[in-house]
C-alpha cells in the first residue's frame, strides 16, 4: 500500500467538490471502505454490515466513510438508498484505489470465488443493480489513523471477499489502548 498517495488523493463528495481522502483520519481514525461500484450487491451487502457495527466503530473514536469510483451523482444515489447517515465519497480516476492495491478483473469479478459470495450476498438481502463506476474493480477496507498509520488492511481478492468486521473492531481496540502518541 502506498500510504504517501493515498494520503495525497483527492476524491468527490456527493455535490462533485473534490476533497482530500486524509481528511477522514486527520483527526482520528477512520474505517475506509472501497466498494467495487455502486450498484454492486457485494458492497450493499458490505455497507449494512458496517452501518450495523457503527456504535462500536464511533465507540472507539473512528470514523466511517464509503468510497465508490462511479459520478458524484451515483454516489448522492447511493448514500440517500444505503447510507444515509455516513459519508460517502467516489474516485471516478481510480487514484485511491491504485494506492491501496485494489485488484480489477474479469476473473476477480465473476470468477469462482465471487459465486458463493453471490449466494451470500443474496440471502442476506443486498441486490445488484445497474453498474455505477468500473465493473470489473474490486475493494477494500483499511482502517488508518492521523499521519497515515494503517491500523488494518484487507484487499479484496474477488468480489464479495470482505474483510471481517471483527478484524476492524479489534484493530480499533488495539489502537485505542496504545498510549498516546505512540
Amino acid at each position: 500500500m502506498d500510504t504517501r498517495a493515498l494520503g495525497a488523493a483527492t476524491v468527490l463528495d456527493i455535490d462533485g467538490t473534490r476533497v482530500r481522502l486524509a481528511d477522514q483520519w486527520r483527526d482520528h481514525p477512520a474505517v475506509i471502505v472501497w466498494l467495487r461500484h455502486f450498484g454492486c450487491v457485494f458492497c450493499r451487502e458490505q455497507v449494512a454490515e458496517v452501518r450495523a457495527n457503527r456504535g462500536d466503530i464511533e465507540a472507539l473514536g473512528a470514523g466511517i466513510a464509503f468510497v465508490g469510483n462511479g459520478t458524484a451523482r451515483a454516489a448522492g444515489w447511493f448514500q440517500k438508498r444505503f447510507a444515509a447517515d455516513s459519508t460517502v465519497l467516489t474516485d471516478p480516476d481510480l487514484v485511491s484505489y491504485k494506492a491501496i492495491g485494489a485488484r480489477s478483473g474479469l476473473l476477480t469479478t465473476l470468477g469462482p470465488q465471487a459465486w458463493g459470495a453471490g449466494i451470500r450476498a443474496l440471502r442476506s438481502g443486498a441486490r445488484q443493480s445497474t453498474t455505477k463506476g468500473h465493473a470489473y474493480q474490486q475493494g477494500g477496507l483499511v482502517v488508518i489513523a492521523p499521519g497515515n498509520k494503517v491500523l488494518y488492511e484487507h484487499i479484496s481478492s474477488a468480489a464479495g471477499d470482505h474483510a471481517p468486521i471483527s478484524a476492524v473492531i479489534d484493530a480499533l481496540e488495539a489502537a485505542a489502548a496504545l498510549p498516546i502518541g505512540a
